[in-house]
């Protein structure tokens, strides 16, 4: 089976899978519930006793004969779920953008802003535009334009625009050269201050490329943001982030756990005495 007929058939098997499912629910509003267990308290462990009842498979992920592929289709659904770092890069000479969604991204701090973007595969164009111009935007992913974020994710040539393919907009960026998506809710402008290779330990070949990306300016739209502009409003955010497969989920319930002082809780919470005084 030729490379297009492969593609034909998967989009034949997932516009099948698609028919029988229901609507997606664009009334769902955001909810704030109790906990799992209200009435938790220190010492209880977990709310159920399910796991006590299954065994543990151990996976050795360079065992012989184990592909790679697993390991991918293992860990993506494994941990869950993942932000969808939607990064906007501009080519060195500036004739050229691209925007392309990765699921492996994460926020690692705050001051300054930090975060980390890991390119795996192919990709050579926003790999050789982070390099090149040490520059990007993460754009924050939304309920609104997910399927067109998706879209992004084909692998055209170097010559077809991925904003066009998509239907997506640019607007301009204030510090760095690369176009935010004005679609996008939240952007953050970012430079990269570091580049880590990852190579295969079968074959020491590089398989991944993780770049250090610095935010030094954000955007965020007016009615989403607080008045002090510290917080995002879940409710018009409308997040969305990837979990298995070609699977994404939205955060539409959340609820509310707080962080404890140990001398509080010492002083006030007999569980908490009693598990100490014990040992």
């Amino acid at each position: 089976m030729s490379g297009i007929d492969a593609a034909r058939a998967s989009i034949a098997r997932y516009q099948k899978a698609h028919a029988s499912r229901p609507a997606f629910d664009e009334t769902k509003e955001w909810t704030l519930s109790k906990t799992v267990k209200p009435d938790w308290k220190p010492g209880d462990g977990a709310s159920s006793a399910e796991w006590q009842a299954h065994a543990k498979i151990q996976i050795d992920p360079l065992e012989p004969g184990r592909p790679p592929i697993n390991n991918y289709k293992l860990l993506i659904s494994a941990i869950v779920p993942r932000p969808i770092g939607f990064l906007s890069t501009i080519s060195r000479d500036g004739t050229r953008t691209n925007v392309a969604p990765f699921s492996y991204f994460e926020l690692v701090a705050h001051e300054p802003p930090t975060f980390i973007i890991s390119v795996s595969g192919g990709l050579k164009d926003t790999v050789n535009n982070l390099v090149e111009t040490k520059e990007g935007v993460l754009n924050v992913v939304s309920e609104w334009f997910i399927d067109a974020v998706n879209y992004t994710a084909i692998t055209s040539p170097p010559e077809v625009s991925e904003w066009d393919l998509a239907g997506l907009h640019q607007a301009p960026a204030t510090k760095v050269r690369p176009p935010l998506v004005a679609e996008s809710a939240f952007n953050i402008e970012t430079k990269v201050i570091d580049v880590l290779d990852v190579k295969s330990p079968r074959s020491g070949a590089v398989v991944s490329r993780v770049f250090v990306l610095e935010g030094v300016h954000f955007h965020a739209r007016e009615d989403v943001i607080n008045d002090d502009r510290s917080s995002l409003d879940m409710a018009k955010l409308k997040p969305v982030g990837r979990i298995g497969g070609i699977m994404y989920c939205r955060v539409s319930d959340g609820f509310e756990i707080p962080r404890y002082d140990y001398a509080q809780q010492y002083g006030d919470e007999p569980a908490v005495r009693s598990i100490v005084d014990e040992k």
